[in-house]
């Protein structure tokens, strides 16, 4: 419900109009002053102060640097290696329709890549790439999408992109519909122009350059000794030119020779503040770290501090990827899977296209977690071992049948230590063959013959134990009467048992 504001001294009269209307337009900002409807971009100070004719070309030069490039290349290779999927804009037959053509598209097209290209608005503020579409008779299709140079467009007043040509080098000329995709990083004010990660990394990197620039001069000074040469008073200039040169031979080559009465020494030079240049090199490194991704890539940290700062840095890299990947799928979405929907799929809701990024399991908690449920009576299936654990599984032969001994189903709400007992008989007769072969042997002899063996011989025993009231007694007589226990049946039992475990060894270890 819309409520409606009554405008002071006329009463009753609604200002919605007012209320809806953009005040604080883009050609109305005092501070991005704008020229022939052309939007300056004035809120990067670097390039105000150090573009001058070369712009953004200036952020290109940073890439050359080792250590911006390779925290460059790991954010963004952060972003494009997590997992991505695309999801209907509803719940109609043909929102699923286009989800699906959406999604074959993006695969045909090369997913990673396009990310890749649009990502350099890291850097600059904002890329731009531009569709070649195709038709095959029943789609329409991006054919191909290529990363343009940000130096070649610039924007109106109203946000618009703008091609600079040859024709016109000043205003540019605007472009079709559905034809350049630009991602904007940084925005401030909602300005197109973006403001990227250059406009900090531009000092820090130049003044490392300085920096390894009189390294290098002081590598040059300091490492070898200065040849310095001595001549009389009375040597003339023919003479002093001789030993100049084999001063200026003494860098290059391993014999010299100099005039007669002429002497040469090494100066030595010494310098307490030897490595302050590496000192400020790496310190230049970490902010560079600090910059792009959230945190510097040597820590000083040691023990628990370490694994501490360690967490931490993780959790920081992950909300970067996050906020990263987040970004550009609104972009595609709002461009790319919009234009490719109402192509092709006309009525329907655009589906979105997302990253997955998550922190990644601990694999040891989660098998320590499935073994616990284990002994509680619950098992997992073989679709979430297989998507949990990757690879292929199967069950072992007789092990996992969810059965108790009496063959009776055990479910969840079962006894645990029934179904731990069935799992372990399982897994012991799956493990153990030749018991299997023994136990066979053991059953089929006739059912009461070791019963009666036993009876046979313990029936001495039994008898006085009965007859006795004394237990220290008993015991005593126990002693006497062991000699007289008749154990041949027992005895006959026993031999067949182990004639069968004979007969059984030698054929299977024939058969091995």
């Amino acid at each position: 419900m819309a409520y409606a504001t009554k405008r002071p001294g006329r009463p009753g009269r609604p200002v919605m109009k007012e209320l809806r209307q953009e005040v604080a337009t883009t050609d109305r900002d005092i501070l991005y002053p704008s020229f022939d409807g052309i939007l300056r971009n004035l809120a990067d100070d670097t390039l105000l102060t150090r573009g001058g004719g070369d712009g953004l070309k200036i952020y290109d030069a940073l890439e050359r640097d080792g250590m911006v490039y390779g925290c460059l290349q790991k954010r963004k290779l952060a972003v494009t290696a997590r997992p991505w999927e695309v999801v209907p804009g509803g719940d109609g037959p043909l929102d699923a329709k286009a989800a699906e053509l959406a999604k074959g598209m993006l695969e045909a097209l090369g997913f990673d890549r396009l990310c890749t290209g649009l990502l350099d608005a890291l850097l600059k503020g904002y890329a731009v790439a531009e569709i070649l579409w195709e038709s095959d008779g029943a789609r329409i299709y991006p054919r191909k999408v290529k990363s343009r140079n940000q130096r070649r467009f610039h924007f109106d007043t109203e946000g618009k992109l703008r091609l600079l040509t040859h024709q016109d080098m000043y205003r540019g000329e605007p472009v079709p519909e559905r034809k350049f995709i630009v991602h904007t990083f940084g925005d401030k004010d909602d300005s197109p122009y973006g403001l990227g990660l250059g406009t900090r990394l531009f000092w820090y990197v130049l003044f490392k350059r300085e920096d390894l620039r009189c390294w290098l001069l002081y590598q040059d000074k300091f490492a070898s000794p200065t040849a310095v040469g001595k001549y009389s008073p009375g040597a003339s200039d023919q003479e002093q030119q001789k030993l100049l040169a084999a001063l200026e031979a003494i860098a290059r080559e391993a014999q010299v020779i100099i005039p007669e009465g002429m002497a040469i020494e090494l100066l030595e030079a010494k310098r307490n503040s030897a490595g302050s240049q590496e000192a400020f090199c790496r310190y230049m490194d970490e902010q560079i770290g600090y910059i792009i991704l959230g945190d510097a890539p040597g820590a000083k940290d040691s023990g628990g501090a370490l694994a501490s700062a360690a967490i931490l840095r993780n959790e920081v890299r992950l909300e970067l990827v996050a906020a990263d990947a987040d970004l550009l799928s609104a972009t595609l979405n709002e461009t790319l899977l919009t234009w490719f929907t109402e192509l092709n799929v006309p009525g329907a809701v655009p589906p979105k296209v997302w990253r997955v990024v998550k922190p990644d399991e601990d694999m040891t908690k989660r098998s320590e977690r499935d073994k616990n449920l284990g002994s509680l009576g619950y098992r997992p299936t073989l679709k979430s071992v297989q998507d949990t654990y990757g690879g292929e599984w199967e069950p072992l032969p007789g092990f996992g049948a969810g059965r108790a001994a009496g063959g009776q189903p055990l479910s969840p709400e079962s006894d645990a230590s029934a179904f731990a007992e069935a799992a372990f008989a399982a897994s012991a007769a799956a493990s153990f063959p030749d018991q299997d072969a023994l136990d066979a042997a053991v059953d089929s002899l006739p059912g009461d013959e070791l019963d009666q063996a036993m009876r046979a011989m313990l029936k001495p025993v039994i008898d006085m134990l009965a007859k006795s009231s004394d237990p220290e007694a008993a015991m005593a007589r126990l002693e006497d009467i062991f000699p007289d226990l008749d154990a041949t049946g027992l005895a006959t039992m026993l031999a067949r048992a182990m004639f069968v475990a004979e007969v059984w060894g030698r054929i299977t270890a024939k058969e091995g």
